[in-house]
């Protein structure tokens, strides 16, 4: 039975950690460790994970001060001992057979990665996005879904690695927001071959002051210089292959179109300047909103700078 490492990020989760550690200690594969990094939290969720620690010895706690996502998960890989490594953000849970049916997949068809299906848990409702259908693939194609948003995503949850595919693979510590599209598809090209469990399994749950909850513009605008890293890197490493990001690219100007929407201030000294999409790639539903909405921020960043240059005079 291989050895599997469970990789848990910890900071402010004092009402999620529990229900998320749950998940992990009665899972029914039993080779495996879970190692909690505290990244310096101000609430309870230090005292809880330590009570767990004591309770269950597969549970390794480790605290530090705060240093951010990528230098705490960085920690947790340089301690993690397992043949196969799993990351839970800890405000998620996973379904109890979860560990198992990956390692199954794995060495049933000589995986090097596996991926599982998730959903996003908004109160009692849940959203499922779209993911892989079950079977295999090379990390070529791994990466062209990545690339076209077909199943394959940037997440480093949902996921089930051989340790290979961290040999000098790490997450940027100088980078906020963003880090894991700087990282998981290094991984995935290091992976041969990959498999994919439709089943969701993973369940990552929005919450009241996460990240991807609550982003401003500067934020945003990250988003997309992390697609233009990745396209730009894959692009040097595969240059034989096409890789269309166009999705990528509508998906982030359509969350900066939302936020110049939702919260542009006057102090916001922002001109919106569209991606290179490829049109022909995209649905023309899809084309509709984004004129709409381009419309829309357009006119509402021309109103408040009209009300700022009124100010002024």
């Amino acid at each position: 039975m291989p050895f599997v490492s469970i990789l848990v990020p910890v900071y402010n989760v004092e009402a999620y950690i529990g229900q998320c550690l749950d998940s992990l200690v009665n899972q029914t594969y039993s080779n495996m460790e879970i190692i909690c990094i505290n990244d310096g939290s101000t609430d309870r969720s230090l005292e809880i994970i330590e009570a767990y620690q004591k309770k269950y010895p597969q549970i390794h706690v480790y605290s530090y001060a705060n240093a951010g996502v990528s230098t705490t998960r960085n920690r947790a890989l340089a301690l993690a001992q397992g043949d196969m490594i799993m990351f839970v953000d800890s405000d998620d849970f996973i379904a109890l057979d979860t560990v198992e049916k990956m390692i199954y997949k794995m060495e049933k068809d000589a995986c090097d990665l596996v991926t599982c299906g998730y959903s996003f848990e908004i109160g009692r409702f849940k959203v499922n996005r779209r993911v892989c259908k079950n079977g295999n693939m090379t990390n070529i194609e791994a990466l062209h879904s990545l690339a076209e948003g077909t199943g394959i995503n940037n997440y480093p949850w949902g996921k089930l690695f051989k340790r290979s595919c961290f040999d000098g693979v790490r997450f940027p510590e100088n980078q906020y927001a963003f880090e894991d599209a700087y990282t998981i598809f290094k991984a995935i090209i290091q992976a041969k071959k990959i498999g994919n469990l439709s089943q969701r399994m993973y369940h990552y749950q929005y919450r009241k002051g996460s990240l991807t909850n609550e982003m401003a513009l500067a934020t945003i605008y990250r988003m997309r210089k992390s697609i233009v890293y990745q396209e730009g890197y894959l692009r040097h490493q595969f240059p034989m292959e096409k890789f269309n990001f166009s999705v990528q690219y509508y998906n982030a100007d359509m969350m900066i179109l939302y936020t110049l929407v939702k919260s542009y201030h006057r102090s916001d000294q922002v001109i919106f300047e569209p991606s290179d999409i490829d049109w022909k790639t995209i649905n023309p539903i899809l084309r509709i909103g984004y004129v709409i909405l381009s419309c829309v921020a357009n006119w509402k960043v021309g109103c408040m700078r009209r009300v700022q240059e009124d100010f002024k005079s």
